[in-house]
């Protein structure tokens, strides 16, 4: 009888490899992803509208945003390349067409609102890749991860990448901004961040090629399990988990991608706060919530990643109101709190069959996005536009309110529910 692929013991060298090459390109994506956010509010309205009106920083956001609708696009059509091809071939293409989107971006002549009518279509080609990148790789790294002791704890590395991406991108701006008084940055500094980000990325896909395709995938390949429509069996059979994991987890990216940056962002600094000041505190604020994230990853180990998401989205909730102070402070409790939930979220990729599992996650990982989409692409531009920077504060405080308490209703459900499970199987 031939021994399971998935049942081989695998070197814990062999394993930290794997989770360091697919955690790079994630690195890179948030580091892009970050600093475009500051860069469409700081940079691109003197770049393509030559002031910054209320109008210039709405459409400017407007054009950052839709990389998060394609986000869920993505990560469903390369989540089911990767059920149906692997996840390695996935990982691959997906990083090519974000590099390249990227790239294009930082060439954008500027030619006005047709520059960043162009931005806006990159960006959602981008997008694309980002969603399907995020789902191969957390599903590939779990699938390794899972035959090490610390699942958790490993898997929380990939789950970082969001914030290590944003240290960098705030020390890239950092750096630019202290060069030529910020002359440099209007003029080629914000394309030279976004081009290095781009032949980075261009770089990880190679690298991701030398990636050793999951053994999970080659035991679904050699029993000939494959699906033959992963997108169409993954909603039909597993629909309502890829929900409910989808609103437990929706308070991250629109605490992240909403209510810090790039409203907070821009908030401080109407408030008064100096620019390099308030992006100075971001970044110590940054690197807090890292060490928050792998440590939520280390307690999923213990308690297991639903009790965390619980505690995490509480602890978010809790600190919210502190953004009333209208202070540096404000940026620190929430962000370090829900970031805790997050390193746990690659876990949730154990919830699917290993022959849907791409697909799901992959849905799981752009349907998240598309919260902050919505607001980022709708919401904001209007509150801006009509009440000002300031004048948005409430209602963006109360929408980031009412995500919140729909992810804890939705992961409170999700622990009864395993509960009563638990409960059933034991009567038997």
């Amino acid at each position: 009888m031939k021994k399971s692929l998935k049942d081989i013991k695998l070197p814990s060298k062999f394993i930290r490899a794997v989770v360091v090459l697919s955690t790079i390109g994630l690195i890179i994506e948030a580091y892009d992803f970050f600093s475009i956010g500051i860069i469409s509010t700081a940079i691109w309205p003197y770049v393509f509208f030559k002031k910054a009106s209320n109008f210039a920083i709405a459409f400017s956001i407007l054009a950052y945003a839709t990389i998060l609708v394609g986000r869920p696009a993505g990560g469903v059509v390369f989540g089911h390349f990767g059920d149906k091809l692997g996840r390695k071939l996935s990982m691959f293409w997906s990083l090519l067409i974000s590099g390249f989107a990227m790239l294009l971006v930082a060439l954008m002549p500027p030619i006005g609102i047709t520059a960043v009518v162009l931005i806006a279509i990159l960006r959602f080609v981008q997008g694309m890749g980002l969603g399907g990148d995020i789902g191969s790789s957390i599903v590939l790294t779990y699938e390794f991860a899972e035959k090490a002791e610390r699942t958790g704890y490993l898997i929380s590395f990939p789950q970082s990448s969001a914030i290590l991406g944003i240290i960098l991108g705030v020390l890239g701006i950092l750096m630019s901004e202290r060069l030529e008084s910020g002359v440099f940055l209007l003029t080629y500094g914000w394309r030279i961040l976004i081009g290095v980000g781009a032949v980075a990325i261009l770089v990880s896909a190679y690298l991701r090629m030398r990636i050793v395709e999951s053994l999970d995938f080659k035991e679904v390949l050699r029993s000939g399990e494959v699906e033959r429509s992963p997108i169409r069996s993954a909603f039909k059979k597993h629909g309502r988990d890829i929900l409910l994991i989808t609103l437990a987890i929706a308070y991250f990216p629109v605490i992240l991608n909403f209510l810090l940056y790039p409203y907070s962002i821009e908030l401080l600094e109407k408030s008064g706060y100096n620019g390099s000041v308030v992006t100075f505190t971001f970044l110590i604020a940054s690197v807090l919530a890292l060490m928050m994230t792998i440590i939520g990853g280390y307690l999923a180990d213990k308690y297991g990643w639903k009790k965390v998401v619980l505690i995490s989205s509480i602890g978010s909730l809790a600190s919210v109101p502190v953004f009333f102070t209208h202070s540096l402070v404000a940026l620190f409790p929430t962000y370090m709190m829900a970031s805790m939930g997050w390193g746990t979220m690659g876990i949730s990729s154990s919830t699917f069959p290993v022959n849907l599992r791409n697909t799901s996650a992959g849905a799981v990982f752009g349907f998240i996005g598309l919260f902050p989409a919505v607001l980022l692409l709708t919401v904001l531009p209007t509150l801006i536009s009509v009440y000002g920077v300031i004048g948005s504060f409430l209602p963006v405080f109360v929408i980031t309110s009412v995500i919140i308490v729909t992810s804890i209703m939705s992961v409170s459900w999700m622990i009864r529910e395993g509960k009563k499970v638990e409960g059933t199987v034991s009567q038997h």
